[in-house]
């Protein structure tokens, strides 16, 4: 079985999953959408951003993807919550993951929702075709840009969260764009051509969420290590200058409006309600935190609420390990781009300490943290799955497609069934 040369059929399948899983999971049914598309809306009613408040939750986030999205946020009636409120004030939730009503009907309503939900989907599209052009540029060798796209384009949770209405899809996509062109200073040397795409991209990232920042560090590492004269080699960290003067007017407006470049004054001051400080040495981060941020990375959905059997964690878990012992392998063996993979492994690292360092004040072991590294994650586990002794070219194109299938069994038994 061989792969098809192009991303194209990879590409096109991403699209077919997104788009399903976006008319398949009711409006709302993912954490924080509504609040997402209350910040859109009302960017497109008052033409400015709006004050971070308790109503207005998301508001504290860099705006790129809001902006671009607000063209679009028509007014709009929005899914009627089955949350309420007893005699004696305790909100009351329903059993089940559902948070929402929804009926067979609503595929003819919400309608402005569902464009930019579409929309978020294309920037998730364009996610697998970064990771695949960086995937192939790693190894020289086009099965590797199908493998580690395929295991970016058909991870349940990328579908779902892909293309829900939140920043998280835009940040991905520039995270995608961003560890493209580091592979590319470190496979091809540092040019000002690919070191301004590369800070471009990183401030695009930056603008759609903060946690992307850490990607200055990888950057640097691959032009600090790259096979120039010292001096050319700061030179060339000059580029960050762009990042800089893109990310400038944001952190400003913060610094204006709330005393503070990244508004995390105000996020504590609103959601008091949520902050939950514990030490690095509490028992939770070697107990509830790694079970539910390695479940909700691979498929847990819902409000965090819906979670998939047993077994299908399982898998995942086996993949991961099998890469791990094959990217081991191939440095024991000498058969891999040390620098490139030593580069690649500090992206997730970074993005790792990133939600820990989050969850020292709030609660929140969500995998969806760590898609900013998700790019850089399954290259290196498709460079690990084809450094296994027994991994065979035509075992690519086959574990893609199972993959694949696997997406729409998730969806087929588990989203659709419990949804409608």
């Amino acid at each position: 079985m061989k792969a098809p040369k192009g991303p194209a059929l990879l590409l096109a399948s991403a699209a077919v999953l997104l788009l399903a899983w976006s008319f398949a999971v009711p409006i709302f049914e993912a954490p924080d959408e509504n609040n997402h598309w209350l910040y859109i809306s009302l960017i497109h009613k008052n033409k400015t951003l709006p004050a971070y408040s308790l109503e207005v939750q998301e508001a504290n986030q860099p705006p790129l993807y809001y902006v671009l999205m607000a063209p679009f946020a028509r007014e709009t009636e929005v899914p009627k919550t089955t949350i309420w409120v007893d005699k004696q004030g305790v909100v009351r939730t329903p059993p089940g993951p559902k948070r929402f009503r929804n009926d067979p009907s609503d595929f003819r309503r919400f309608w402005p929702m569902r464009i930019v939900r579409i929309l978020t989907a294309l920037f998730s599209v364009l996610t697998v075709f970064f990771t695949y052009q960086a995937g192939r540029l790693a190894s020289g060798n086009r099965l590797t840009g199908w493998l580690a796209g395929g295991l970016v384009a058909f991870l349940p949770q990328f579908t779902f969260r892909g293309m829900n209405i939140s920043n998280d899809a835009f940040a991905t996509a520039a995270s995608a764009a961003a560890t493209y062109f580091i592979i590319l200073i470190i496979k091809s040397g540092f040019s000002p051509r690919t070191g301004l795409a590369a800070a471009a991209t990183i401030a695009l990232a930056f603008l759609s969420k903060i946690n992307t920042l850490f990607l200055v560090i990888p950057f640097s590492l691959a032009v600090l290590t790259d096979a120039k004269p010292w001096k050319a080699r700061f030179r060339g960290l000059a580029v960050l200058l762009l990042t800089l003067a893109l990310i400038a007017p944001w952190m400003i407006y913060n610094q204006v409006r709330y005393g503070d470049p990244l508004a995390e004054g105000a996020l504590n001051s609103a959601m008091t309600h949520l902050i939950d400080i514990k030490p690095l040495t509490s028992p939770y981060f070697l107990t509830r935190f790694p079970v539910l941020l390695g479940q909700s990375f691979v498929g847990l959905f819902g409000w965090m609420s819906l979670w998939s059997p047993p077994w299908f964690y399982q898998v995942f878990a086996a993949l991961g390990i099998l890469a791990l012992l094959g990217l081991i392998w191939r440095f024991v063996r000498r058969n891999i781009d040390r620098r490139l993979a030593a580069i690649l492994i500090t992206i997730p690292i970074l993005s790792f300490i990133l939600v820990v360092y989050l969850n020292l004040t709030f609660t929140q072991p969500q995998g969806r943290y760590l898609f900013p590294a998700l790019p850089a994650i399954m290259i290196l586990a498709a460079l690990g799955l084809e450094g296994l002794p027994f991994w065979k070219k035509g075992a690519t194109p086959i574990l893609v497609g199972m993959l694949f299938l696997l997406n729409v069994f998730i969806l087929g038994t588990l989203i659709i069934p419990v949804y409608w």
